[in-house]
């Protein structure tokens, strides 16, 4: 069964029952496809909004009076001004090359602060020592059977003195973090004195395992700039940071800083439209082609456009109107022809006309 069109003047083709559900369906399909290219599922991910990913990191930033940027190559970590930005790694899932690791000393050195979260893959210590710091993480899970948020994997830490880091912050929430061996670093948040480290991973003090407290966030100056490390990067994802004073503490990280780059330019959790955004933004030259291409299409809609409201006018008249007649000969002539059609309905029949005579004598 055909539907009819809204009014005479519709410039909406009459559809089938079954060409409009095929086309609900492919506009839903579209829609399915374009939103799960643009999220990610990624533990950590700058664009997972699940309790996993760090989605609300950017606005923990944003709030916090920083530009964020999402970086997906070392290169966009600044050399001059390096001092008024602040960058953010949360556990690597790839190494860093050599010639990306001396990128990031010299924003180091040159007054950036490199904040650094990991608990048991290797990157993170391997990026410390490339930059000059001292720390490093020991890799071990640390428990806590007496101050934890729910169970002794999630103990809580806090604050070792007066710092603007820990500034408002009482209490730090780790989720199967481990801690920080410190070496010459200062000690910003510590775990309790009845915290272990579960070194043979059955979750139970036993063996030569000892009740200590022990830093898992630390900060060190290193040529003009700082590196934090810190025991736990689930602290900065969605769920965590409702806990405890989390959001608060990484409010504080971003907080003293005009730009906050976070770095995840060796985590493989960027979707395929993010990706695509993000490398316009950086490229002028793919700017402005996205720019020609959108002009392009627009002129390209317009014709036809132009091309429909021709058709539509011989369906309408049964034949062209006289190419001489002026404007108000053209509203006398539809009048003529169409003395039911309303004033509004033809004064846009008769735009389309003088527009498409004057495209055709240009095109002559």
């Amino acid at each position: 069964m055909a539907l009819t069109p809204l009014s005479e003047d519709s410039w909406l083709p009459s559809l089938t029952l079954p060409q409009l559900l095929l086309a609900a369906y492919t506009a839903l399909t579209i829609i399915a496809v374009v939103y799960a290219a643009s999220t990610s599922s990624a533990a950590f991910g700058a664009y997972n909004s699940q309790w996993d990913g760090a989605g609300e990191l950017r606005n923990v930033a944003a709030d916090a009076g920083a530009n964020v940027t999402v970086g997906t190559n070392v290169s966009q970590y600044p050399m001059t001004g390096a001092n008024s930005t602040v960058a953010v790694v949360l556990s690597p899932t790839e190494p860093y090359s050599s010639s990306e690791r001396t990128r990031l000393a010299e924003f180091v050195r040159s007054g950036g602060t490199l904040v650094v979260a990991e608990d048991y893959r290797p990157q993170g210590n391997a990026l410390l020592a490339a930059v000059g710091a001292d720390a490093r993480f020991d890799g071990r899970p640390v428990y806590d059977n007496r101050n934890y948020y729910r169970n002794s994997s999630l103990p809580e830490a806090t604050p070792a003195g007066d710092y603007p880091e820990t500034a408002g912050v009482d209490t730090v929430v780790l989720n199967y973090g481990t801690t920080v061996r410190a070496g010459n670093a200062t000690t910003l948040v510590n775990t309790s004195e009845y915290a272990y480290l579960d070194t043979n991973g059955n979750g139970e003090l036993d063996g030569e395992e000892q009740l200590a407290s022990r830093p898992v966030v630390t900060s060190e100056s290193v040529g003009d700039g700082r590196v934090i490390a810190v025991g736990d990067p689930s602290i900065f994802v969605n769920a965590m940071l409702e806990r405890g004073d989390n959001r608060r503490f990484v409010r504080n990280l971003v907080a003293s800083h005009d730009d906050a780059l976070l770095d995840y330019s060796h985590a493989s959790s960027v979707p395929p439209v993010a990706a695509a955004v993000l490398a316009v933004q950086r490229s002028d030259a793919l700017l402005l082609l996205c720019g020609v291409v959108l002009v392009g299409a627009l002129l390209a809609y317009d014709r036809r456009l132009d091309e429909h409201l021709r058709d539509r006018l011989r369906e309408y008249s049964g034949r062209e109107s006289d190419p001489n007649l002026s404007r108000d000969g053209v509203e006398k002539y539809l009048r003529a022809r169409h003395p039911d059609w309303e004033t509004a309905q033809v004064e846009r029949v008769t735009e389309a006309i003088i527009k498409q005579r004057a495209e055709r004598q240009r095109n002559d």
